[in-house]
């Protein structure tokens, strides 16, 4: 077994206060190392030590004795047939006028889909939830701060590229929802400055869970990521 002690910065948060749901996963996905299924069982404190432990299972992210995030080998390919198709110009501009504003925001800092954030320090996703098309897309081009020692987009921020887009393709709306589980797989890792693009799209739900997917495609149409994902409303 490995620990490490790490540090989330407060630049990774999802709602106020916990790391983006698929930021923190794409870090345990990172110690896997290949397409892995992530649990996440509390919310990730930021700007405090956490342990990340690897052993012969898979990783975890770990607050003392609290486990908070749990991932394991994927083993099996993602139920997400059919996908989507790339999306159009018309259904990006569509998606982009139905995002929320930040009052009506979940999270308005988020670091992936935050309209209160700056676009130099966050991946500003923004893609609302288009109802004709059960869809929700939009354009991103990867910051070359986000690329690993070789060069490619890290791990972690394909993950949290995909996370986003599939609360709002989820179509709930803006109901509070908390990442539940993510299971992602990434075909190859971009360069930075790639003209990308994600879809999310819903795919069933039952009661407060909902289960989504999430695409990112190449500017030649291809797949390059793709992720399931459980989301959960919050209880009033």
């Amino acid at each position: 077994m490995d620990e490490q002690i790490i540090e989330i910065s407060g630049c990774f948060c999802g709602p106020d206060g916990m790391g983006n749901g698929g930021y923190v996963s794409g870090l345990v996905a990172e110690a896997i190392s290949g397409p892995a299924k992530v649990r996440l069982h509390a919310p990730t404190p930021l700007d405090t030590d956490i342990q990340l432990v690897r052993d012969a299972s898979g990783a975890r992210l770990m607050d003392g004795e609290k486990m908070l995030v749990e991932g394991e080998p994927l083993g099996k390919p993602l139920d997400l047939d059919p996908m989507p198709t790339p999306p159009s110009d018309a259904l990006i501009e569509a998606c982009r006028a139905r995002f929320p504003s930040p009052s009506e925001h979940m999270a308005p800092r988020c670091f992936v889909c935050g309209p209160e954030r700056d676009h130099a320090d966050a991946l500003h996703i923004c893609g609302g939830f288009d109802p004709e098309q059960a869809r929700a897309a939009d354009r991103w081009v990867p910051a070359t701060d986000l690329a690993g020692e070789d060069g490619l987009v890290a791990t972690r921020y394909l993950w949290a590229a995909l996370d986003c887009p599939s609360y709002f393709g989820a179509g709930i709306g803006t109901a509070m929802a908390l990442l539940a589980g993510m299971a992602a797989r990434i075909v190859r890792h971009p360069h930075p400055g790639e003209q990308l693009s994600v879809t999310g799209w819903p795919i069933h739900s039952e009661g407060r869970k909902h289960h989504s997917g999430s695409v990112m495609h190449d500017a030649d149409g291809n797949v390059i990521a793709a992720a399931r994902a459980l989301w959960v409303k919050v209880q009033a």
